[in-house]
């Protein structure tokens, strides 16, 4: 079974390297209807300011102030910051939110498309009231690799009952996500929560151990214990709390290696349970 531990180590590897490869594609929702998200402020158009010939000005300069007279009049253009209404859902790209400015939530919403809203294409933000907070959706696929730790097999017959079992399993799964990601204003800390939930398919790979034990159901159970090598397919849900994300899955060992269809559990369900941690993206 050597060719099996060799072929199982190396998409132990490929499969997590290839499913780190690919990233999310998501959106935040900015919806309109929700006070709290009906105007973004922009910076948009533009204000003259004309300073005359002879005045003083100072600046800023590479870190040093200094003062100047002018010695000609001069016409400063800069951009100007407006209250925007939002009168349709945004969808919203990427969001920024840090100690610098807990009471702003910068938004990157995707491109406008329609002509006369180009002047739209521009970063904003929402502004968020001392000990408040915002709630944006953010939908998102994800691509990732997986294990399952843990899985609950039902009992078999009288002698053999349920039991929970530590089966080595690696591969990839596909989801689709729904998440509340709230952002709250501390005075001098921006503080984030989140909640949501998942559902998609996980596939990969099972080490699957064959001894007297588990090939007990045959007439002529296994003397000598080797492993064998089965595919799973585990289409699930999953609960995402406070950045961990708590997985409940029904799967089945598909056998690849001959030996497995000696396997007690081989094309038998099973719950599986995962857990792992979420970073913020």
């Amino acid at each position: 079974m050597k060719n099996i531990l060799l072929l199982f180590t190396l998409l132990s590897i490929s499969i997590p390297a290839f499913a780190q490869q690919n990233a999310e594609i998501n959106r935040y929702r900015l919806r309109n209807h929700i006070s709290s998200q009906d105007t973004v402020y922009m910076k948009i158009g533009e204000t003259k300011t004309v300073l005359k010939k002879g005045w003083t000005i100072t600046e800023t300069i590479g870190g040093v102030t200094i003062q100047r007279i002018l010695a000609k009049d001069t016409v400063i253009i800069s951009k100007k910051e407006l209250p925007i209404k939002v009168t349709s859902d945004w969808k919203i790209g990427e969001v920024k939110y840090s100690d610098e400015a807990p009471d702003k939530l910068y938004l990157n919403p995707y491109p406008f498309t329609n002509k006369k809203d180009s002047t739209l294409n521009n970063k904003s933000y929402i502004k968020i009231p001392n000990n408040g907070y915002v709630t944006l959706k953010k939908s998102f696929v994800k691509w990732n690799a997986i294990t399952i730790p843990f899985a609950i097999r039902p009992a078999l017959n009288d002698t053999i009952g349920s039991k929970v079992t530590t089966d080595l399993k690696i591969g990839a799964a596909i989801s689709y996500n729904s998440n509340w990601e709230r952002f709250k204003n501390r005075r001098v800390k921006a503080k984030k929560g989140i909640w949501g939930f998942s559902g998609g398919v996980g596939f990969g790979f099972s080490k699957v151990p064959l001894n007297k034990s588990s090939t007990s159901l045959l007439a002529e159970p296994y003397v000598n214990e080797e492993d064998g090598l089965a595919f799973f397919f585990a289409p699930g849900i999953g609960l995402n709390l406070k950045g961990f994300q708590i997985n409940l899955s029904y799967g089945w060992d598909i056998p690849l290696t001959s030996n497995v269809k000696d396997w007690n559990y081989a094309n038998k369900g099973y719950l599986g349970i995962g857990l792992r941690n979420r970073s913020w993206n």
